[in-house]
C-alpha cells in the first residue's frame, strides 16, 4: 500500500474515531497540514472555520462551557500565539476541549520575504513553543503514531476530555495525514 493510500485511510478512520468518540463540534483555522483531516471532518459533521486560533479556541470554550465537548483544529504556531486564552480561560478553569495540533516545522510561513532555511527554523520554534505551551499549563498531550489505530489514540484524549473532563491534546506530527494537493 502506498504512503498516499495510508494517509487517506488514517485520514478517514481518525475522522471517523472522533466523531464517534463525541467530539463535537470541529472549529479551527486553515492548516496545510490538517487540511485532509479538515476536509474529511467537513464532509461528514462540518468544520466551523475561522480566521485565528485563539478565535477557534474561544468559541470551543464556550461550546465547552455549555456542555459540548468540541475539538479544535489548530496549526503549529496555534498554542503558542494562543498561549493568552489557554492561560486565562482553558487551563485555570479545565474547560474540556479537544486541541489537534500539527507538529509541521517545515509549513509555510505568513511572509515570501523570508528564506526557506529562516522559516523552517522559525516554525521549528513555533512547533516547541506549542508543545512547553501545553505542558506549561496542564494539558495532558497524546502523540498521534501514524503507525498505529487511531481508535486507541483517540480513546486516550476521550477519557481526558469527556470522562474526566479536562482539555487535552492529539499531537499530530508533519505529513502523519498527508497534505492536500
Amino acid at each position: 500500500m502506498t504512503y498516499f493510500i495510508q494517509n487517506v485511510h488514517a485520514v478517514e478512520e481518525l475522522c471517523r474515531e472522533l466523531v464517534a468518540a463525541g467530539f463535537s463540534p470541529f472549529v479551527g483555522a486553515q492548516c496545510e497540514a490538517l487540511s485532509r483531516l479538515h476536509e474529511a471532518l467537513d464532509l461528514t459533521v462540518g468544520v466551523l472555520t475561522v480566521p485565528r486560533d485563539d478565535n477557534a479556541i474561544g468559541i470551543a470554550a464556550g461550546v465547552s462551557l455549555a456542555g459540548g465537548f468540541p475539538a479544535v483544529l489548530l496549526r503549529n504556531t496555534g498554542p503558542g500565539i494562543s498561549a493568552e486564552v489557554i492561560a486565562s480561560v482553558v487551563a485555570p478553569h479545565e474547560v474540556p476541549m479537544l486541541l489537534i495540533v500539527a507538529l509541521d516545522p517545515e509549513s509555510a510561513a505568513d511572509t515570501d520575504a523570508d528564506t526557506a532555511a529562516s522559516r523552517a527554523a522559525g516554525n521549528q520554534t513555533m512547533v516547541r513553543l506549542s508543545e512547553q505551551v501545553l505542558t506549561e499549563f496542564g494539558i495532558e498531550s497524546v502523540p498521534l503514531d501514524p503507525t498505529a489505530q487511531p481508535a486507541r489514540q483517540v480513546d486516550v484524549v476521550r477519557a481526558i476530555v469527556i470522562d474526566q473532563l479536562r482539555p487535552a491534546a492529539l499531537l499530530v506530527p508533519a505529513d502523519a495525514l498527508g497534505r492536500s494537493a
